[in-house]
């Protein structure tokens, strides 16, 4: 393949270089903790103490301290120990050869992360694109992302779902690239893991207060610790209250979110847990912006202006349960079985301008709108990892299932409200409107997986997989009258094969070439109404990653490419049908490190170059195939903290978050980079504030390029101020 021969001739140069480098720091980092500071001795997690004057939240429980744990809350650090959305149980990032990222509980509560969405935004390579209504739709590789929780994927789970509040969780594993091995049937973009936390073993209680611009307040409660006296039985719970007045006029969004989890040892081998969370997400006033004037200009209004009229609001209520039974067997090996249950009720009535804007008068057709969605997702997964000798080496298996459920019921109603100047609203009277369409859906998919890491040599690893999945997807009218259900798509048996090869170049540094197959089902049918066969197509990918001090600081270089075969076009035959005869193609290069490059200096940087461009298709030629993707991105985001002297406590830093330009249909945004900077103090071991001053330079922007309909303006200059209370 073309993509890998620049590869094998600069390999040894990149390995070498990277090992100089990374070898560099890791020396002065032990020169700097030699001079500085005590040395640092390993903790009940494995991972170094921190230093005497920092706060650090006890450690979840775990059985045996020399083990892989990818628990990041505790850690201090932005790197991840290890990762569970790949293999199951925990693994290292350098022994596996794909691109995986973490994003860890101490960069969100460094970042003031508060949704997924805040999460993904500032993760390598992943497009994150406000859809105005408090849902998001996100991108990798020009492609949708795939979503899991704890390990159990949802089919339809992110993209333009309202998400829980990032306070639940412990961190944000993103695999990239196509992720059939693990979730079965989707879009070769590649699948986010979010992580709950979980109860630990020593008391604990945490509180945030936040105060920002506009009017957003914020508050986060914390607790968790055993439950008896021997710590058989250990409890958490999580609570956070948000009122928000966002930056948009008239628009105010509010929510209420309660998480709690128990954990108890059935026996020293045995572990059973529930948890389980309720959200409340009132949204007032919420507005998905102007389209484009007529000749093709965008709306130029003043940032904080609201196009659509105050009655607007969208209601969505959540409520999700998990149960986990682990067990680890005498010799070592571990099965895990996960049940997952989630259902969301929304609920909005709205108006909206679209078709474009009447440059003379300003006047646009505003329709009106009025949903009632319920989505019910059911999952389960079980696995069973262990390892096993042969041919005097050690082995690592997974075997597993999965089987996961969808059901959706909508109802719509729509209303033609007639032509309004868009910069008055608020003239638009509340219609009534009545349910005119109804649709059932229901996706179901299974699948038996299985995974080994099979040692070739001390330093060369190979790591076959395999997913017999099946698929299904049917829907059926219920209004203005009822019908029968129709299947768009089945497919009962589909092998998708994953195979990887990584090379332990030194300890620390590792380099790995990896294939894996695309499996994603389309909707279109033929002339005839005949379903069309699935997309398929491949991924090829290869790199070099490094660990250093303990697991504290990783970096990554990937190049990857995508073929994506059998897309629907229109069939040149009929106008009314399809054929999967379009291809497409997705080339990149992403470059991430992340950790702690000295004691006091915790980084997250990252690079992404993506090209993704439709083959001689018959409508789009060779044309870029996801616009809002920028072809190119750059993340960083740095704290530097004081130890000693007159600035001791004190820490400083900042971020940016830098794209090329993107468009959407018709109208093209230039590049643009958003700058962020933090100031924060520790008064002792129980008390922390942050200053954070977010578009420092109030950069004029779009979080959603303008089209025929809507467009999102990007968050302005604004402020937050965090207290953090500890114990």
């Amino acid at each position: 393949m073309n993509l890998l021969l620049p590869v094998r001739r600069w390999a040894p140069v990149l390995a070498l270089t990277f090992t100089h480098a990374m070898t560099a720091s890791a020396a002065v980092a032990s020169a700097d903790t030699a001079d500085t500071a005590p040395a640092a001795t390993p903790s009940a997690k494995g991972v170094p103490e921190a230093p005497a004057d920092s706060v650090t939240l006890p450690a979840v429980r775990v059985t045996a301290g020399n083990e892989l744990d990818a628990v990041s809350e505790g850690t201090q650090s932005y790197a991840a120990g290890a990762v569970t959305l790949f293999g199951k149980q925990p693994v290292a990032t350098k022994d596996i050869p794909s691109s995986v990222s973490v994003v860890t509980r101490q960069r969100m509560d460094d970042q003031n992360m508060t949704t997924v969405s805040d999460a993904l935004n500032y993760s390598t390579g992943i497009t994150a694109v406000d859809y105005g209504d408090g849902t998001t739709y996100f991108k990798s590789r020009g492609y949708d992302v795939g979503i899991e929780f704890d390990g159990v994927p949802l089919a339809s789970g992110i993209q333009y779902e309202p998400q829980f509040d990032l306070a639940m969780y412990d961190r944000v594993e993103v695999f990239r690239g196509p992720s059939g091995l693990m979730d079965g049937a989707g879009e070769p973009g590649g699948t986010v893991n979010l992580v709950r936390k979980m109860p630990a073993d020593t008391f604990h209680f945490g509180s945030q207060t936040s105060i920002g611009s506009y009017g957003d307040y914020r508050q986060q409660l914390d607790v968790t610790g055993p439950m008896n006296d021997e710590g058989t039985l250990r409890g958490r719970a999580v609570v956070v209250g948000q009122d928000q007045h966002t930056f948009l006029e008239n628009e105010v969004n509010k929510h209420v979110m309660a998480y709690g989890a128990l954990e108890y040892d059935v026996s020293p081998a045995t572990m059973l847990s529930f948890s389980g969370g309720i959200q409340s997400n009132p949204l007032r006033g919420f507005d998905y912006g102007p389209s484009l004037y007529t000749d093709g200009s965008p709306v130029r209004g003043r940032t904080t202006r609201n196009y659509s009229p105050d009655w607007n609001y969208s209601d969505i209520n959540m409520q999700e349960a998990n149960a986990v039974l682990s067990h680890t067997f005498s010799n070592d090996w571990k099965s895990r079985t996960t049940l997952f249950y989630r259902h969301i009720l929304s609920k909005s009535d709205y108006a909206y301008s679209g078709g474009g804007v009447d440059p003379q008068t300003n006047e646009s057709d505003y329709t009106g709108q009025r949903q009632r969605i319920v989505n019910d997702w059911f999952g389960l997964d079980s696995n069973l990892s262990g390892t096993v000798s042969a041919f005097g080496r050690r082995h690592t298996l997974t075997l597993g299932a999965n089987y996961q459920l969808n059901k959706q019921s909508s109802r719509s109603g729509f209303a033609d409200l007639g032509n309004y100047d868009i910069f008055s609203p608020n003239d638009i009277p509340r219609p009534d409107i009545d349910f005119t369409s109804g649709t059932r859906q229901r996706i179901q998919q299974a699948g038996v997986y299985g995974q080994g890491n099979i040692e070739l040599a001390d330093p060369l690893h190979l790591i076959l997989g395999g997913r017999l999945a099946a698929f299904s997807q049917k829907s059926q009218p219920f209004l203005p009258e009822s019908g029968d259900w129709t299947t768009s798509y089945n497919e009962r048996h589909k092998f998708v094969p994953y195979t990887g090869l990584v090379l332990d170049l030194t300890p620390q540094i590792a380099t790995y070439v990896s294939y894996t197959k695309i499996f994603s089902p389309q909707s279109a049918t033929t002339w005839d109404g005949q379903g069309l066969p699935p997309r398929t197509g491949e991924q090829y990918e290869t790199g070099i990653k490094g660990d250093f001090m303990d697991h504290r600081l990783q970096s990554s270089l990937a190049l990857f490419r995508i073929n994506d075969e059998h897309r629907a076009i229109d069939d040149p035959d009929h106008p009314t049908g399809s054929v999967a005869g379009g291809r497409a193609r997705s080339d990149g290069l992403e470059l991430e490190l992340n950790g702690n490059i000295l004691p006091q200096w915790d980084i997250y940087a990252s690079y992404t170059l993506l090209t993704a461009n439709y083959v001689n298709d018959p409508t789009y030629g060779n044309a870029r195939f996801d616009d809002e993707e920028p072809r190119q991105q750059a993340k960083l985001w740095t704290l530097w903290h004081f130890r000693g002297g007159a600035l001791d406590g004190f820490r400083v830093g900042g971020g940016v978050r830098a794209q090329s330009e993107t468009d959407r249909d018709a109208w093209q945004q230039g590049g643009y980079a958003l700058v962020d900077l933090q100031a924060g103090y520790r008064f002792n071991k129980h008390l922390d504030a942050s200053m954070t001053l977010n578009n420092v330079f109030d950069r004029d922007y779009y979080a959603r390029v303008p089209s025929s309909y809507f467009s999102e303006r990007g968050e302005p200059r604004n402020v937050m101020l965090t207290v953090s209370v500890d114990y």
